[in-house]
């Protein structure tokens, strides 16, 4: 397993966990998940021949979001 990205809180992990495990993409996280719902930095995980995939995954959501923020705005 490689590191992908830290985020702040246990709620934050399982959310980029559940959108990379709907593409198949298998993860493990560390960090504060034991202290569920207190933020923390948590790690997440993946198999090493996912870690492109799941980077370009998370970047498109990111970009998909600010799309919608935009079209909000308008």
């Amino acid at each position: 397993m490689v590191p992908l990205t830290t985020v702040g809180s246990t709620f934050e992990a399982r959310v980029v966990m559940a959108r990379l495990g709907a593409e198949g993409i298998l993860t493990q996280v560390r960090g504060a998940r034991d202290v569920y719902p207190l933020p923390g930095p948590v790690e997440v995980f993946v198999i090493a021949d996912q870690a492109d995939e799941a980077r370009e995954l998370l970047l498109a959501d990111q970009v998909e979001a600010l799309f919608e923020e935009s079209d909000e705005d308008a």
